[in-house]
């Protein structure tokens, strides 16, 4: 049951960051375009437009973790050593290089430049600190844990549907 609340903070973290880097995403994207985007236009940009693609990473990480939460006990679980190294791979480090992480690269210089964003991206770490480092393999890379946490959300969203 601690997982299951600690998936729930994190969670919450997780969506006050996304909220923070969409407004500060539309806000720029306002700013570039000399455009006053409204919430329907907004819901469009978010899903279609290249310029919100590097957002979508982190919707569809967290779709992936409501579908875990949402799992029976056993399988989050079984989750539980994949959580904390499927974020760390989307966030990377302020120096990773920007083709390699799109994500990253937008969200490092909005993190030191947005004091709404840093707040956020406090929160999230703080949340992460409940989830244990794991013990990895060399082989396994954060990448690969990613997959793995979405292959995992995929299977029992199908399971749901069925």
């Amino acid at each position: 049951m601690a997982e299951t609340a600690a998936l729930d903070t994190l969670a919450r973290a997780l969506r006050e960051l996304h909220r923070t880097l969409m407004e500060r995403a539309r806000s720029d994207y306002e700013r570039e375009h000399l455009t006053i985007v409204n919430p329907g236009e907004l819901l469009r940009l978010l899903t279609t437009d290249d310029a919100f693609a590097w957002l979508r990473e982190l919707s569809e990480l967290m779709a992936d973790l409501d579908i875990v939460r949402d799992a029976k006990a056993e399988v989050l679980g079984g989750a539980s050593d994949i959580i904390r190294p499927a974020l760390e791979h989307i966030f990377g480090t302020p120096d990773a290089p920007p083709a390699s992480r799109p994500f990253a690269a937008r969200y490092w210089p909005y993190v030191h430049d947005d004091p709404h964003v840093a707040i956020a991206h406090g929160a999230v770490k703080q949340a992460l600190n409940a989830w244990p480092r794991p013990e990895q393999h060399e082989s396994e890379s954060a990448a690969e844990r990613r997959r793995e946490l979405s292959v995992k959300a995929r299977a029992l969203g199908r399971g749901r549907q069925a």
